[in-house]
């Protein structure tokens, strides 16, 4: 039985009258909603429903969204296409801040407070490919799980970093056309998920993120450029962290302005116009709160305003050889086309295929820049970030298992398995058509298996 603390819920009383917090109460004896947002990078919405394995059923708020049973909570992180990168398991008001974030193609949006990485998905799943997405968490080691999700995603336009946002804000000075802000906060709206979070309450409380919130929330403004919108959302129900910040923005900010949120079946309108909440007694997901902002003016082109951004071209004939020479390796691997849009760069016979707006940086904390394409050993090993990188690889070989296979289960548990073919060389071993990772053929109907050990199912 969970106990919430007697301040909290004088609070939520006050929110939300007696009769709405005796609901409230009532949603702690419910189950949390397990679910899913399919991954747009890799199946679209007509073909996951000819394959999806599991009973569902649609999140209101987010068209890609899916609640199922709980029968099939345990599956999700077990199905083979779960191991695709098909789909992200995402609590579904979590998924409400990314789908209302209105991105269009060629967009450079930030993920300020990104990790663990569902809504940085989303974000790279709704550019599909355009533009460049720069996901930030200020734990290095969140942000390296933010870059593992990305990288099971297909995504490749991306920059991962782990700064605190003050740091990122000389770089990207009006630089964003599109920023998310997911704040660090209270929790409120997980306590029936998680109730370990109600120590983080007691211990810290609203009081104490609301500071963090403002401080966050004004680095990002000096990021977005004007036109652009901003995203500002939180799990928790506390007017502190939530209206009372937006009002406290747009009093700073004059050139701030509150847009509309279509209604859509579990809102609730907060006591500031045009804000969403989210909570467990209305709707089948936890707790949220999200506003969508703009700042007025004209959008404009600045390309060239981040000069430690810019790539550093050589022209001397031996740094051209040497680039023809990679690429020459690489052909087999990559569409020429990509070079339209990643430069090459190696160090330490790894190498990198890195986004030309990015090549640049420097002195930032850096997860993950573009993709490793591979490593150059005695020849040239093809990465699993290379096999699932949606808009990079182009490799025509492949092995083609069913999801029902045992095949795909050996395989994901890094065992060799047996082929009907004498092919020799890198097979792409994919599951009903959608990549997995590489295996190497031996020539004698055996698959060695090249799946990444750190992703082996157990």
């Amino acid at each position: 039985m969970i106990t919430l603390p007697d301040k909290y819920c004088k609070n939520m009383k006050e929110l939300l009258g007696e009769d709405g917090f005796n609901s409230y109460l009532e949603s702690f004896s419910q189950k949390p909603q397990p679910a899913f947002r399919i991954n747009t990078l890799k199946v679209d919405l007509e073909k996951w429903k000819e394959i999806c394995p599991f009973s569902i059923e649609r999140v209101p708020w987010c068209e890609k969204g899916f609640i199922t049973s709980e029968d099939t909570k345990k599956m999700l992180s077990k199905h083979p296409y779960y191991f695709a990168g098909l789909y992200y398991i995402q609590e579904p008001s979590a998924m409400l801040p990314a789908s209302i974030l209105p991105i269009e193609k060629g967009d450079r949006v930030l993920d300020l407070c990104a990790a663990p990485g569902g809504k940085s998905v989303e974000i790279a799943a709704k550019l599909n490919g355009s533009g460049l997405l720069v996901a930030n968490d200020i734990s290095v080691s969140r942000a390296m799980a933010l870059a593992k999700n990305l990288q099971i995603a297909g995504a490749s336009n991306i920059l991962v970093t782990a700064e605190p946002p003050e740091r990122l804000t000389p770089y990207f000075k009006e630089y964003f056309d599109k920023i998310l802000l997911d704040v660090p906060c209270s929790g409120e709206g997980m306590f029936r998920r998680e109730p370990d979070m109600i120590k983080n309450w007691i211990n810290k409380g609203p009081k104490y993120y609301s500071k963090i919130q403002k401080e966050i929330l004004n680095e990002a403004y000096q990021m977005l450029k004007p036109g652009g919108n901003l995203v500002y959302s939180t799990c928790t129900f506390s007017v502190e962290e939530d209206e009372e910040i937006i009002q406290w923005f747009i009093s700073k900010y004059s050139d701030i302005q509150i847009c509309d949120i279509p209604y859509r079946e579990g809102f609730s309108y907060g006591n500031l116009e045009k804000c969403v909440k989210i909570f467990p007694h209305i709707a089948k997901g936890e707790g949220h709160f999200v506003a969508l902002l703009q700042k007025s003016g004209k959008c404009h082109n600045n390309t060239d305003n981040i000069t430690q951004k810019k790539l550093n071209e050589k022209n001397d004939n031996k740094e051209n050889k040497y680039q023809n020479k990679i690429k020459a390796v690489l052909a087999e691997f990559v569409s020429p086309k990509c070079y339209e849009k990643y430069c090459l760069a190696e160090k330490k016979n790894i190498i990198y295929l890195i986004p030309k707006e990015t090549a640049g940086i420097k002195n930032l904390r850096i997860i993950q820049n573009g993709i490793i394409a591979g490593e150059i050993k005695k020849n040239f090993e093809p990465s699993i970030q290379l096999a699932l990188s949606a808009h990079i690889c182009s490799y025509k070989h492949k092995l083609v298992l069913s999801c029902t296979d045992i095949d795909v289960i050996k395989y994901l548990k890094g065992e060799t398995i047996n082929i009907d073919t004498d092919y020799k060389g890198w097979l792409l071993v994919t599951v009903d058509g959608f990549v997995l990772g590489w295996g190497k053929a031996d020539g004698n109907k055996r698959l060695k298996n090249k799946y990444y050990a750190g992703w082996r199912m157990m």
